[in-house]
């Protein structure tokens, strides 16, 4: 058989590479990659994530109000006030992130004053009014990178009110009553108390006399005697 010289060769006996399918084994003998990734099906964890992140509109932080405030290096609060032309004062929030909007017209509702957006994003309130802005954004939840100790001095727990210490007359009477409630206490039988007796009382035992029968406390110890020796001549 003769040789043919390679003029006459085409170019697919010339380059056989060049006209060939291009091989679909992986590295290793296996299926291809591009069958491999054409037929995959994505795992749970990625379909969780990816539905996760289509629930959360864009520029929604952790919150749900649609903005946050992060807090300084040391963990302050970025508020601070500053001085205007005309020698005004203003109540400066920095470090919004998300939606400024939202944010400026809840304090300005809250506080009952004007404010606006700067071009660098930063809210402007009209006067001084740190403290207030301050207790705000801790009552709103919104604080990122904002210690502890600041957010507690900026908007302290309210505490339950106390209830009244009894007075000494409330005291008296719970003697008189064997620790039984004032409400519970008889009233003592004015008519057993001589008048004599009544004068040496001090104003005190006067008053737990009036009050266990239901008549007024006020006055000096002259008009408390007065009414007393009143009821007892009756």
């Amino acid at each position: 058989m003769a040789n043919k010289s390679p003029s006459s060769l085409s170019n697919d006996q010339q380059f056989p590479s060049l006209g060939a399918e291009p091989s679909r084994r992986g590295p290793i003998g296996g299926s291809s990659s591009v069958s491999h990734h054409a037929g995959a099906i994505p795992s749970k964890k990625i379909e969780k994530k990816m539905a996760f992140a289509e629930t959360i509109p864009a520029g929604q932080g952790e919150t749900n109000l649609g903005y946050h405030v992060t807090g300084s290096k040391k963990g302050g609060f970025p508020v601070t006030i500053e001085k205007r032309s005309c020698g005004k004062r203003v109540t400066v929030v920095r470090n919004v992130v998300g939606d400024s909007s939202a944010l400026l017209s809840g304090l300005k509702k809250k506080l009952g004053c004007g404010g606006v957006i700067s071009k660098d994003g930063i809210i402007e309130i009209q006067g001084e009014r740190q403290s207030a802005v301050e207790k705000y954004l801790t009552e709103m939840n919104c604080l990122k990178s904002v210690s502890k100790a600041k957010k507690v001095a900026a908007a302290p727990a309210k505490k339950e009110g106390k209830v009244a210490e009894p007075t000494k007359i409330d005291k008296k009477m719970a003697e008189l009553g064997g620790g039984k409630k004032v409400s519970m206490v008889p009233a003592a039988e004015l008519t057993s108390i001589t008048e004599q007796a009544a004068k040496k009382m001090k104003p005190t035992e006067i008053k737990v006399h009036l009050k266990a029968a239901g008549l007024s406390i006020q006055g000096n110890k002259k008009e408390l005697l007065a009414r007393l020796l009143e009821q007892i001549k009756r």
